[in-house]
């Protein structure tokens, strides 16, 4: 293996959440720390879950909630009757870990580029403000966020590769609609400043998901969940690049819990591309709980 490679593996040690949170006033919330915090509906897509970013090392051996990365920052709520308000300052900068040389997910004989990351604080903090509101059988929930781009892009410095976070501008909002046995879910972003390797302007990119769960059958739930990112102004710098106006996502998922709660079996695919042929993965597994805080899990994985 490579040195990039072992040394990637051995941050896994790192400080995970860690944080203190306390209530300043009767409908105010603080809390300061290492923190996860998940926005949007979706449960195997992202598009406005956008504050933290992944572990993408060994692609989908598990479920995105196992693969945010914690940041550090503060974090104040409000609660104001059906609706909740949050508000986010977040000086630490990291980015999604990919695989490095050496990886059986590294697609490359050559190492990549340098990553250049943003000093923490100061004018590289990020913010991030969301208004949540929860009613009977529905509810919605409104996002902006002043933040770096977790995906790098490349770019030439005095004849030197190198990979650059773009800073983006964000607005979006998600709804949750409840109608019998079914949970019927949107969500839609909207992003500026966003730049690519081989263009040169920045662009703006619209993503919207829609999605639906059916839990008619017992202890059993089914999704389907189809993201759209779509570049606006896309022009032929973009189209030289070979980054395409269009990127679609889909997920089938099949979830069910058994022996009181403590087998669960998922079933997982998912792909990219408008006819689903531009690869993805399918996942079986299955998990048991031995104690409350502890379970074994195995499973497959088949990439295309």
């Amino acid at each position: 293996y490579s040195d990039e490679f072992i040394a990637s593996m051995e941050s896994e040690a790192e400080l995970g959440e860690a944080f203190v949170q306390g209530r300043v006033h009767r409908a105010l919330d603080l809390k300061v720390g290492r923190q996860i915090v998940v926005w949007g509906k979706s449960d195997s897509l992202r598009v406005t879950d956008v504050i933290n970013p992944l572990d993408n090392r060994e692609p989908g051996m598990v479920d995105i909630e196992d693969l945010r990365l914690p940041l550090t920052m503060a974090r104040a709520d409000l609660y104001l009757g059906d609706w909740s308000l949050a508000a986010l300052a977040i000086p630490e900068i990291r980015f999604n870990k990919n695989p490095a040389l050496g990886s059986d997910f590294y697609p490359y004989a050559t190492p990549s580029p340098k990553e250049i990351t943003p000093e923490n604080g100061g004018g590289n903090t990020e913010y991030a403000f969301a208004a949540n509101g929860l009613f009977s059988g529905w509810d919605i929930s409104f996002y902006w966020a002043r933040l770096h781009d977790d995906s790098p892009h490349a770019v030439v410095v005095s004849g030197v590769p190198q990979l650059q976070h773009s800073r983006l501008t964000m607005g979006g909002l998600a709804a949750n609609v409840a109608v019998g046995n079914w949970l019927v879910k949107s969500e839609a972003a909207r992003f500026s400043g966003v730049e690519y390797t081989g263009a040169i302007p920045a662009y703006t990119r619209s993503d919207i998901m829609l999605g639906a769960d059916y839990s008619g059958f017992a202890d059993t739930t089914l999704s389907l969940e189809v993201v759209n990112r779509r570049i606006g102004d896309y022009d032929m710098s973009l189209n030289i690049a070979g980054v395409p106006e269009d990127e679609w996502q889909t997920a089938i998922r099949y979830q069910g819990d058994f022996l009181h709660a403590r087998l669960h079996l998922i079933a997982l695919a998912s792909a990219f591309g408008k006819r689903l042929g531009e690869g993805g993965f399918t996942r079986l597994s299955a998990a048991y709980d031995l104690a409350d805080a502890f379970s074994v899990t195995g499973g497959v994985i088949s990439y295309h």
